[in-house]
Parts: structure tokens; sequence; C-alpha cells
């Protein structure tokens, strides 16, 4: 994913959202960089140490990745194939895909379940969200789609690099999420390293926008992302 594709991405936000990104940047300059090693040190635990496998209960959550092409990107497979080998552990658990339109004809959800299908994986058992377009609202739009999550815990799928803002973003959302790689263990490369890197930038943002919104009683921003 390019640059440009990550941050457009991102502007579903709305002006709140950009402000709070002005903010954080200018927080990371303030402290020079020391806040954003904090998170670094945060995401490169939780990437090293996530499980791959979970307790056998609940909702199968699975967060989607932006398309290539109409195509299913490697990393978004490794998240299904995972999804899979835990429904196969567990076959009476339903699996629920999020993600919506990014320059394809289906839906990242519409995709995934096409790919599990295909998987052999039962068609009763897939379900699809696909209108939200980044982390935060495809954690959001599960909420409101599954009156489960807000009471029980439920595993969230994702890659490792992603897990640590998947799973605060799940907690800032009054949710319990179990987080479950998609790989079986952490590879470094200068990929993964650089995805760490935006990972760190994308949850310090995070965490900048909830600190300023709750000290102003921001009540948009606050609705957006609680």
């Amino acid at each position: 994913m390019t640059a440009s594709h990550r941050f457009a991405r991102q502007l579903g936000m709305g002006l709140d959202g950009l402000a709070m990104l002005a903010l954080s940047n200018l927080v990371l300059l303030a402290t020079g960089g020391l806040s954003g090693l904090w998170l670094l040190r945060q995401v490169w635990r939780v990437a090293r140490t996530a499980p791959a496998t979970d307790d056998g209960g609940g909702w199968i959550v699975v967060l989607g990745v932006r398309l290539r092409r109409d195509q299913i990107r490697p990393d978004y497979a490794l998240r299904l194939h995972r999804a899979a080998a835990l429904y196969r552990a567990s076959p009476d658990r339903r699996i629920l895909l999020v993600g919506g339109y990014t320059g394809s004809r289906l839906s990242e959800a519409a995709h995934g379940r096409q790919f599990l299908i295909e998987a052999g994986l039962p068609a009763a058992h897939l379900f699809i969200e696909d209108r939200s377009l980044h982390t935060l609202d495809n954690l959001r739009q599960a909420r409101q789609l599954l009156a489960e999550v807000r009471e029980q815990p439920f595993t969230v799928v994702t890659n490792r690099y992603h897990l640590a803002r998947s799973v605060a973003m799940a907690t800032g959302l009054g949710l319990q999420s179990n987080p479950c790689a998609a790989e079986d263990r952490l590879r470094l490369n200068l990929p993964i390293v650089d995805r760490l890197l935006l990972e760190t930038w994308y949850l310090h943002w995070y965490h900048m926008g909830r600190i300023w919104s709750r000290w102003t009683h921001n009540r948009h921003s606050l609705a957006r992302i609680s």
C-alpha cells in the first residue's frame, strides 16, 4: 500500500481526526520522539508475544485489508487462513469479516467471505460488514452488528504488526477482545519494520486524540472513538 493510499484511508475520520493528527505530530516533535518510542515498545511487544490461537469460544472477527486490483493481498490471506484454522478447531463458531469498498468491485469483507467458502467453510457461519474503511470503524461496526461482543470476549484476527492498535481501539470502544496473530511468529524484515513504525504513528495519533477529546470534553470526537 502506498503512503497516499494509507493516508487516504484515514480521511474518513473527518476534520476532528485530522486535527488530532496535527496534535499528535506536534507532541512527537515536542517530546523529541520519546512518546513514540514508548509506544513502539508496546507495538513490538504485542507483535512478538501475541498468540496464534485462542480458547476456542466466541465470535471470530477478521479485520480487513485494502484490496489490490480486486485481489486479496498476502497480509489479508494470512488473516483469513488463521480464521479458518480457528474455525476448524471449533466448528460451531461464527466469523465476522469487516471491511468496505477500497478499490474493488467487491468489498474487502465480501472477498474474504468468498475466500473462506472456497477454503471449505460453510457460508452459514460467515457474516460480513462492508461499510467500514479503517480499523476503528471496523471495530465500531462490529460492535453495532454483534450484540454479543458487548458482553462477551471475542477474538480479533489480524497481522502481528497491527495487533497493538487493534486491541487498544477495541478496549477504547468498551470491547473485550482476545488478540490472535495471523502469523505463527514475528519475522523481522524491512517491510515489517516499516509497518511497526507506521502502526506506532497511528497508535500515537489515536491516543493523543483520546486524551485531547476527554480533556476538552469534545462530545463529537468522543462519540467516534468510544
